[in-house]
């Protein structure tokens, strides 16, 4: 009966997830074009393949490319790497790599992050085939999968959580840009910060928190410690954007509030744009003005600076 409730629970919570966040993204217009490639294995853990597809600009053939990451959202417990609001990066001269994690219960965390980790060092293992800057890869994640994001962002170097049973251990998985809407951070939080229209106890063990992290959370503090960005900022953490709505449902917005003021205690690049009145995804994350922010601040992060060409000395 309790195994029964559970999975009633989890399946109310992400009926109510796909209500707020229902929302599609389509190409932003513009000149560039890009070609893509279907479903690349970049890992394999146990037999279970792990594919990403990758999105590549129709340039000029000679400069190579800063790459994204895409992480799908769906509660850690379902989604795939298909759609996604990074797509539209392609167009303006981004590699993007859309890409499929395991998924809760069967894989409990930092098996997520660790498959996120194994695709950074995949694109640097395979950064010359693709024609792909090493030097200059961001991730970009909505809900779940900006959380995983803001990991992958705090995580650099934390050696416990590479798994590099998976591939290219030789290769970093640090990142150098965060990209992070409504992503959870401190999960004993959740339910303390809640919104009143959350009517679900985010502590119940039948819920995605708890099936994410292998037990109830409330019971295993710990264990879901680990599993909190905060825990890991350090100065050098690369630069982040960060984006919360304010009647946000599922993951209250001072989930993102706490992670902004943890990056900035420890002088690391970040902005916050907390959206009035946006519920947790919809049209307002689509907004131009959004969309603009984010343009710009991947520019700003991962474009390589433009310098003036020398002027030769003229002779005399």
């Amino acid at each position: 009966m309790q195994r029964k409730s559970s999975f009633l629970l989890a399946i109310s919570f992400l009926l109510l997830a796909s209500t707020l966040a229902a929302q599609t993204y389509p190409p932003t217009p513009g000149t560039g074009t890009f070609t893509t490639t279907f479903d690349i294995e970049f890992a394999n853990v146990g037999g279970t393949s792990l594919k990403l597809d990758l999105h590549l600009p129709d340039d000029d053939g000679v400069s190579l490319r800063p790459a994204i990451i895409w992480l799908h959202s769906g509660a850690w417990i379902t989604g795939d790497r298909t759609g996604g609001a990074a797509i539209r990066q392609a167009r303006r001269g981004y590699a993007v790599a859309s890409i499929d994690y395991r998924l809760a219960p069967k894989n409990i965390y930092p098996a997520q992050l660790e498959d996120c980790k194994a695709a950074v060092r995949w694109l640097r293992a395979n950064a010359a085939r693709y024609r792909l800057d090493p030097s200059r890869i961001g991730v970009f994640g909505s809900s779940a999968g900006g959380h995983l994001a803001a990991l992958l962002g705090t995580t650099g170097g934390v050696g416990e959580l590479e798994g590099l049973y998976e591939g290219n251990g030789g290769y970093s998985s640090r990142v150098q840009a965060v990209v992070d809407f409504y992503g959870p951070t401190d999960l004993l939080k959740l339910n303390d910060q809640k919104l009143p229209c959350y009517g679900l106890n985010g502590n119940d063990p039948g819920l995605p928190p708890s099936l994410l992290i292998g037990c109830p959370i409330q019971e295993c503090k710990d264990k879901t410690d680990a599993a909190n960005p905060i825990r890991y900022v350090t100065p050098d953490d690369p630069p982040f954007l960060i984006l919360h709505g304010t009647l946000d449902c599922l993951v209250p917005w001072q989930q993102s509030q706490i992670l902004y003021d943890a990056l900035r205690a420890a002088g690391v690049d970040a902005t916050f744009h907390l959206l009035t009145g946006a519920q947790h995804g919809g049209a307002p994350f689509d907004d131009i003005r959004v969309k603009q922010a984010i343009s710009d601040f991947l520019d700003r992060t991962l474009r390589p600076v433009s310098r003036p060409p020398r002027r030769r000395a003229s002779r005399r």
